[in-house]
């Protein structure tokens, strides 16, 4: 790709991110200066006027950490303004490569490959993200059960209460569930230190598994 192509691609994608910026901006009925301000108060001093040019394309490029403090400013998740997720049919992602916007969603957060035509070699890696998705849904699947557990159990231990023996039943159930996604988790984790991942934390009633067979 030439210079001039690249330069191209670099100042409409920003402007992309621009629009996108903006959109999420009005939705919430912030001024620009109450956006720069947002930043400010984050670390990230953003003049007024600055982000001025970034809305109206007076500039051609921004930084990686502006996308990010905008992002958290805009308590906007940072891929929604990377993709004009629901407001467009397509979006340039890469110099010259289009995709529908909910394609590049999928592949900026390693659900799906880019569909740009070229083998797929992002297997491995998209499946390390996706164990620790995984992690994430089965701690609170796990924690979900436990306080379903403690609460049944509070009614199971009121003899007043006429559904005593149905709220035991619960507490029951709920704790074969919650014991069932430790077990995934244990599974998981080991397979996670296989891979050489550095491990989430754990809740203290999980710590357990790290230590299983010691």
């Amino acid at each position: 790709m030439s210079g001039t192509s690249a330069t191209r691609w670099t100042a409409a994608y920003t402007r992309q991110v621009a629009e996108n910026v903006r959109h999420h901006r009005r939705r919430q009925g912030l001024s620009v200066q109450a956006l720069a301000d947002r930043c400010t108060v984050l670390g990230y001093p953003l003049e007024r006027a600055n982000l001025a040019k970034l809305e109206s394309g007076h500039r051609a490029s921004m930084t990686l950490p502006e996308l990010l403090v905008l992002a958290h400013a805009l308590h906007t998740p940072p891929l929604l303004l990377l993709t004009p997720l629901g407001r467009s049919d397509s979006v340039e992602i890469l110099p010259g490569i289009e995709a529908a916007p909910q394609e590049a969603v999928f592949w900026i957060d390693g659900t799906a490959p880019l569909p740009d035509g070229q083998e797929d070699e992002g297997a491995d890696a998209r499946a390390e993200l996706q164990m620790l998705r995984d992690h994430r849904r089965l701690v609170g699947e796990w924690s979900s059960r436990a306080r379903a557990v403690a609460a049944a159990l509070d009614h199971a231990g009121d003899e007043d209460d006429p559904h005593e023996g149905a709220w035991a039943e619960a507490a029951r159930a709920h704790g074969e569930r919650a014991e069932h996604a430790a077990e995934r988790l244990s599974h998981l984790r080991e397979s996670m230190r296989l891979r050489g991942l550095t491990l989430p934390g754990l809740p203290p009633g999980l710590l357990h598994l790290d230590h299983q067979g010691e």
